[in-house]
């Protein structure tokens, strides 16, 4: 039985539509899992030929699981994660059991910000930074000479969690104080405030050619924390901001060594020039394959498992969209009683898909991660402008009622 092992996913996104590209292609797929919640709700996952739960995932698990899958005759041919932070140790196994020939080595390094930021040092992509060692004094960190504003995050940080603005002195030690209560054993990377028009580049890179497989311009709401709530699809950026773009990522990816893999970057553009805000070793979560499918017809997570299968990826877009995603956040906290208008959100012109996130009793409150994002809504239009329009008009016909906390 050919067989495709998922180490985590979630109830639906990126990491959950890989799951049912591996059904569709033909493969067994077996998920390892730590959320018990899934066991429980088990009939909502028929793409799932088998579920194994445990309560932490590490590689010795991973590995005895894999020899006993083995022994049921099941043929192993790929290992695959697109959740942090297994990503590497996915590749890492794959690449013992199928010589698969994935540059585990970069992803590696983009699943610690501050292991990369150390690497990438000379690329002119680089902002300036700093790193906090636990063994660092810590008032000696903080009394040396910093032009505010600044950014402050842990190593590990995702979806914007623990990352953090900080404006001044005082602001600064509170915050590291609480980024090192929560994760005592981390570094903290600190680095400037970069001001400028952010964008998400999803890229492929096969057999060391790299593929810019889409570009987003994103919009950031500030609220407690920063928190993208808009993906605006670039299907044409201007020839010589393209081509300054494209060759920033190139040498990114050049100086990872990244010769097989797929990741996204978070790159601003600053001053006339391409800073990296971020990298990550995986297909943003979310709504990203599917909007990337509605824009272009690719399935970027089934394509990347084919890269792991040792297939030539098809990329070549079917067609081209204007493609908006406005994502739903809360202003209040409360638990869930209902939500409305979904329906008559998805009647309305150009509106591609809509999804609901939480269940009735669910605690909802103000974003301070990506996670407190409770939907979306993709829609399509003429234009750029239009598909933005048609996804916020959508999108203001859904109500979350709370009973307040």
């Amino acid at each position: 039985m050919k067989s495709i092992i998922f180490i985590e996913t979630t109830k639906s996104g990126s990491s959950r539509e890989a799951i049912k590209a591996a059904a569709r292609l033909g493969f067994l797929t077996v998920l390892l899992t730590e959320r018990e919640s899934f066991m429980v709700q088990r009939k909502e996952f028929p793409d799932v030929s088998q579920m194994i739960h445990t309560k932490k995932i590490t590689e010795d698990f991973i590995r005895t699981k894999l020899r006993q899958l083995q022994q049921q005759g099941k043929i192993i041919n790929a290992i695959v994660s697109f959740v942090d932070p297994f990503v590497s140790l996915a590749v890492q196994l794959m690449n013992e059991l199928c010589e698969s020939g994935i540059s585990v080595e970069a992803l590696k390094l983009m699943e610690d910000k501050t292991v990369l930021r150390t690497a990438l040092r000379e690329n002119a992509t680089t902002p300036y930074f700093e790193v906090y060692q636990p063994t660092d004094d810590l008032k000696h960190f903080i009394n040396r000479s910093y032009h505010f504003p600044l950014i402050i995050k842990s190593a590990v940080s995702k979806g914007s969690k623990d990352v953090h603005l900080v404006e001044n002195e005082f602001n600064m030690k509170t915050v590291m104080k609480k980024i090192l209560t929560l994760y005592p054993n981390q570094n903290i990377l600190l680095e400037e405030y970069l001001d400028g028009p952010q964008y998400l580049v999803e890229l492929l890179v096969h057999n060391g050619k790299l593929t810019v497989v889409a570009v987003f311009k994103q919009d950031i709401t500030k609220k407690i924390k920063f928190i993208i709530t808009g993906y605006d699809l670039q299907l044409t950026l201007e020839e010589d901001l393209y081509d300054e773009l494209y060759n920033a990522v190139e040498s990114i990816i050049n100086d990872l060594g990244v010769t097989n893999a797929a990741c996204h970057i978070e790159i601003r553009y600053v001053n006339g020039n391409w800073k990296l805000v971020e990298i990550n070793p995986r297909i943003s979560g979310g709504a990203m394959n599917r909007m990337i499918e509605e824009a272009f017809g690719t399935n970027l997570v089934e394509e990347t498992i084919k890269l792991y299968l040792g297939y030539e990826p098809d990329l070549k877009r079917k067609f081209e969209k204007p493609i908006y995603t406005h994502y739903l956040t809360s202003n209040s906290y409360g638990h869930l009683l209902k939500v409305t208008g979904k329906n008559k959100a998805a009647k309305q012109p150009g509106v591609r898909e809509v999804y609901i996130k939480p269940r009735k009793g669910a605690t909802i409150m103000p974003p301070l991660s990506m996670g407190h994002r409770y939907g979306y809504v993709i829609a399509s239009g003429d234009s750029s402008d239009e598909a933005k329009r048609n996804a916020v008009n959508a999108a203001s016909n859904i109500k979350f009622y709370l009973d307040p906390i």
